[in-house]
């Protein structure tokens, strides 16, 4: 009885402790849920005040106007361009005429400028054979000094002090120390290749150039392309191992371009974002997407059925002034998009460990910290990546704008001369639809219709009204009006719009490929372009200031808390290759004049060199057009063989060009005597010809002329026809031998084609 007391006793016990743990981690639940409600209810309101703030600043607006142009559109084209495919017919897709015949064409210029501006940008701050920015150790003169040979004289006396005063164990320490100092600096340098090499490998898996060029015609078009970064991103790449295929997945930081129509940040940020206190980003995800998210690690399942239970809210229903909005509201709610919004910011410790996160080994109760919420519920807690709690977004302005984080893009810039180009080709195309139409003056007491009906028209009959026989002709009741259509003074306009449009943006047609109006001389071209450049400067140290140095060092601090340690190291990022691509490329124009400088060896200058950097300019790699090893090998030994005696040269020369002389010489006297041979054979059976032919005419009597006659007109015709053998054998005889035609013509000879008269 007592053992068994004591074991229902025992277990009686067991069963009460486990009740109220039960009951105890029911109420840290309860609490832990209800501090996340109280957290989704405080985000929701920032996150309110975030989309207030930028659409009470106008910038929505500006952006509407930027993408409008940039398509095309505007208030009297706007029906033109709506989508009414789920409600027309097919064949009858677009809509019946209202009766205003006024034009309403839309002459692009904002497109192209938006799209060449761009695209000249990309070309220099993104090249496929460099980066505009560098790794390299953080240098001590100290040093770098002794690493050189120069030992400051304090090293000298401490090492002297330290032995004791013996120079032979000083000059040793010292030896010592200059070795020690180039080692460590050498691994300093091998450490940031390695890092350079490692953040170059990170770019190229997440395609860093593609989402870079998008950012760029982002604020190209509207002002403001915003840019992310680094973030994990989860890869998988497919391998053969032991003759099977096998997928691989591994997690590492990438960059991608964000639009800026998805990005809130605090709106007390004034110019920079990360003077703000939060920020927040919009994505958009379907019921298979929500859905799928319960299988990754961090997120709370439980929140996630609860918005698959409410279906999708849109947080911005109330503020629909923006562009996006008027359209993806109604849009996301037929497809029942779930709006999912990023907020990165600073949360007390228990907030983050009410979702989940272990934050025990932080001191500072206030940690960098990432939230993800869909339908005012947060889904998943997570600490920032990087201690330093940046927020991993850069924006990219094409022009700043004072007191805000969004810029001026070449749109905006644009618009006037935009509107001007628009107005007066209406105008004109409003005057050519009038002047067109036949427009009459009909005296109807003298002419009237003879179907009752006055308007024009084929195979229409008039005829005379009555009481109107004093009417000399018809065409005195008929007058013709014609209106100017003011080609000339609208085309004018026209032309002051495309040039203020160059004036305003500062990029030329002729960086657009076009040379316009400017000047048709090397130096005026060059002068032009030389002024153009400026303003590419700008945009390239504006690009390193605001997206690469900001954008690299968060690379460098992930590598810093991730990174393998033969790769860490104290580094300086060198952000200033953006400008430094500019000025190469304007360098570029100046290479192909400098071909004579490499050839002359006064200026010590190296030809191989030149020609690589020539070839890169027109994006070409030197490396496909060099040797192969062997035959450069065998080049320079044949270069470094020993030189010929000049005066053997010389000779060698001089004799092998009197042997060809020779030879020439003979082969002309061949050919001269080929030639006369010829001619004397010719010649005897032309003698023959002739004394049979004058025979016939002296016996037969038929001939109205003396035989003398004949024979003088005979002779003289044969000297004519020798002439004539003579220089074409000549010629045969020059071409034989390979010999120069000479300059001029020879004396006595007659005009192409007139040998025969002269």
């Amino acid at each position: 009885m007592p053992t068994n007391a004591l074991a229902m006793s025992g277990g009686a016990d067991e069963d009460g402790t486990n009740l109220a743990n039960a009951l105890e981690s029911e109420e840290k639940k309860a609490a832990r849920l209800a501090r996340l409600e109280g957290l989704a209810e405080s985000l929701a309101k920032s996150r309110s005040e975030a989309i207030a703030a930028r659409v009470q600043s106008g910038v929505e607006d500006d952006w509407r106007g930027d993408e409008e142009f940039y398509q095309g559109i505007d208030d009297a084209n706007r029906g033109e361009h709506r989508s009414i495919w789920h409600t027309k017919p097919m064949g009858a897709a677009f809509p019946k005429p209202t009766g205003d015949t006024r034009s309403t064409v839309f002459p692009n210029i904002t497109g192209p400028y938006c799209d060449a501006a761009s695209a000249r940008i990309a070309d220099m701050l993104l090249p496929t054979d460099d980066r505009g920015w560098a790794f390299g150790p953080t240098p001590i003169p100290d040093l770098v000094d002794v690493a050189k040979g120069v030992v400051p004289k304090t090293m000298q006396q401490q090492a002297l002090f330290m032995h004791g005063g013996d120079q032979e164990a000083a000059a040793g320490e010292i030896a010592y120390a200059m070795t020690e100092a180039k080692r460590l600096i050498d691994e300093a340098k091998e450490k940031s290749d390695k890092a350079q090499k490692r953040v170059e490998d990170w770019h190229v898996e997440c395609q860093y150039h593609s989402h870079v060029r998008t950012v760029i015609e982002d604020s190209a078009r509207i002002g403001t392309g915003v840019l992310k970064g680094p973030i994990p991103m989860l890869r998988r790449a497919a391998a053969l191992v032991d003759g099977g295929l096998q997928v691989q997945e591994k997690m590492s930081p990438g960059s991608k371009r964000i639009s800026a129509w998805d990005f809130y940040p605090d709106g007390a940020c004034g110019e920079n974002i990360q003077n703000g206190s939060f920020t927040w980003e919009r994505d958009r995800l379907t019921r298979k997407q929500l859905r799928e998210l319960k299988k990754q690690p961090g997120y709370l399942k439980d929140n996630i059925d609860l918005c698959l239970d409410e279906g999708a809210h849109l947080a911005s229903e109330s503020y629909q002034t923006s562009y996006e909005m008027q359209f993806e509201s109604a849009e996301a709610k037929k497809r029942n998009k779930f709006e999912i919004w990023y907020w990165h910011g600073i949360l007390e410790r228990p907030d983050l460990e009410a979702g989940g996160c272990d934050c025990s080994d932080m001191e500072d109760p206030n940690i960098p910290a990432m939230v993800t919420m869909v339908n005012n519920r947060v889904i998943r807690l997570s600490m920032n990546p990087l201690d330093t709690g940046s927020f991993p977004y850069d924006v990219m302005v094409w022009r700043p704008k004072a007191t805000h984080w969004t810029g001026i893009g070449v749109a905006r810039q644009i618009r006037t001369p935009q509107r001007i180009v628009v107005a007066a080709t209406r105008h004109l195309m409003d005057n050519a639809g009038q002047a067109a139409g036949v427009m009459l003056a009909i005296d109807d007491s003298v002419l009237v219709p003879a179907d009752g009906v006055l308007c024009v028209g084929p195979r229409k009959v008039f005829r005379k009204a009555e009481g109107a026989d004093d009417v000399r002709s018809v065409k005195d009741a008929v007058h013709v009006i014609k209106i100017d259509m003011l080609v000339n003074e609208l085309m004018e306009i026209i032309q002051l719009g495309l040039k203020l449009a160059e004036d305003v943006t500062g990029f030329p047609l002729l960086l657009q490929g076009q040379q316009g109006k400017a000047p048709d001389t090397v130096g005026g071209l060059q002068l032009l372009n030389n002024n153009a450049s400026s303003v590419l400067r700008r945009l390239a140290r504006l690009f390193d200031d605001r997206v690469t140095e900001p954008h690299v060092r968060r690379y460098y601090e992930w590598l810093l808390q991730y990174g393998e340690d033969d790769e860490k190291g104290d580094f300086q990022i060198d952000a200033r290759g953006s400008s430094a691509l500019v000025e190469r490329d304007i360098q570029n124009q100046e290479l192909a004049g400098m071909a004579k400088l490499t050839l002359d060896m006064r200026f010590g200058l190296d030809p191989r060199k030149w020609v690589a950097e020539y070839l890169r300019s027109r994006h070409f790699d030197p490396k496909r057009f060099e040797f192969d090893d062997e035959k450069w090998k065998k080049i320079l030994e044949q270069m470094s063989a020993a030189p010929q005696n000049p005066s053997l040269a010389v000779a060698q020369l001089r004799a092998e060009t009197e042997q060809k002389m020779q030879q020439l010489d003979q082969s002309f006297k061949d050919a001269q005597a080929e030639a006369e041979r010829q001619h004397e054979v010719d010649q005897n059976h032309r003698d023959r010809a002739l004394a049979m032919w004058v025979e016939e005419m002296e016996l037969s009597g038929q001939s109205t002329i003396s035989v003398d006659s004949l024979k003088t007109k005979l002779a003289d015709t044969r000297m004519k026809l020798d002439t004539q053998v003579q220089l074409s054998a000549a010629d045969k005889v020059h071409q034989s031998t390979l010999a120069l035609a000479p300059p001029t013509e020879p004396k006595g000879r007659a005009k192409p084609g007139r040998a025969y008269q002269q």
